[in-house]
């Protein structure tokens, strides 16, 4: 499932992955995909590296993320 693609609105693309964690992939902050096993990991790095450096990430990813982190997605 993806939680955001690039576009329009969003700098990032990330999804659940199918081994079992969270992607960003092609991620520029580390230059290639970053990869975490829970979807709090994945929130911590959204803000704490794209949407520091300014990079669009769209409201619902984080929403959703944190959804899925609390057992609610």
């Amino acid at each position: 499932m993806a939680f955001a693609r690039f576009g329009r609105d969003s700098d990032v693309y990330v999804y659940e992955d199918m081994q079992g964690g969270f992607t960003c992939e092609r991620c520029p902050c580390i230059g290639q995909s970053y990869r975490c096993a829970k979807a709090r990991e994945m929130v911590a790095h959204l803000i704490g590296f794209h949407r520091a450096r300014g990079d669009r990430v769209p409201d619902e990813t984080i929403v959703n993320l944190e959804r899925e982190d609390s057992g609610k997605g």
